[in-house]
């Protein structure tokens, strides 16, 4: 009986498209509730349960415990990865343990608003610009960011693929959002503009960043490959690594079965050559003894 293939890629298709969705109904919820009815203190007040509930601005709404699942659900995927790429590429499971610490880091700060705790040293670096910065968190943001950024760099450069094309577009919306459209908004904070472009900006923002933390989630699921469902068991995608180096292992599965059949035909050659040697033996044999 032929045995079935049920090695299987993860997509990460229902998880992504599911927190996608989530996304941006939570940020249609945000933006339109509060302005269907203006005169409504009940949904359009400042500190209104509507606003603190809905609210892309609220640390502790809903918006804050999504933003903060998707970034741990993300840690958690690269640390599994990182667990299994290790019998492969040691360098790559570093690589892959340290964007899970980055994305761990990501969603405590999202908790707790580090970054805006950064506007003091933000206000010294940007005393000398000719343009100053409302949002001024984003000067010293910039380092933090380069340091992540060479961390996913470093893991981008050992993987090839979907996973690979993940991170870099999962990084740039992040980013994009972070430090872009928070300097945007840093600018649309005034009045005259601090009405209805501040608070696209400010959804656009949010947006952006849960975009970005999808797509670094699927990266590793996309990694990963699925066998089962008996027995269901998870390993490391090895067809996605960049280099064909494995610790002396083959470069892939389909590379280890073309050395298996190279052996077999070894053998088999080995075999006939001494069949061969054998008959030549037995008929030198029967010609002497006639």
């Amino acid at each position: 009986m032929q045995d079935v293939d049920l090695a299987r890629p993860m997509t990460g298709r229902s998880v992504t498209r599911a927190l996608g969705v989530l996304s941006l109904v939570l940020a249609a919820l945000s933006l339109g509730l509060p302005n269907i009815a203006p005169g409504v203190e009940f949904l359009s007040a400042d500190e209104s349960p509507v606003r603190r509930f809905f609210g892309v601005s609220q640390e502790m709404g809903l918006w804050a415990f999504l933003s903060v699942g998707i970034f741990l659900a993300g840690a958690a995927g690269h640390a599994l990865a990182a667990v299994l790429a290790r019998s492969h590429d040691r360098r790559l499971s570093l690589a892959f343990a340290a964007t899970s610490v980055v994305l761990l880091l990501f969603g405590f700060d999202d908790f707790a608003a580090l970054h805006e705790r950064l506007a003091g040293v933000g206000d010294q670096l940007g005393s000398s610009l000719s343009v100053q910065l409302r949002y001024a968190w984003v000067l010293p943001g910039l380092v933090l960011a380069a340091f992540c950024c060479w961390c996913f760099w470093n893991l981008m450069t050992r993987l090839s693929g979907p996973p690979r094309a993940d991170l870099l577009l999962g990084l740039a919306l992040f980013f994009s959002g972070a430090l872009g459209m928070e300097t945007l908004n840093g600018v649309l904070d005034a009045p005259g503009t601090n009405g209805w472009p501040l608070q696209v900006g400010t959804h656009l923002e949010e947006v952006l960043e849960n975009f970005g933390a999808i797509l670094l989630l699927r990266a590793a699921l996309r990694a990963l490959v699925v066998t089962g469902p008996t027995p269901l068991v998870v390993r490391f995608a090895t067809e996605t690594l960049r280099s064909g180096r494995r610790e002396g292992r083959p470069a892939d599965q389909r590379a280890a079965r073309q050395e298996m059949f190279r052996e077999e035909a070894a053998r088999q050659e080995a075999a006939r050559q001494e069949g061969r040697r054998e008959e030549t033996l037995r008929q030198d044999a029967a010609r002497r003894e006639s």
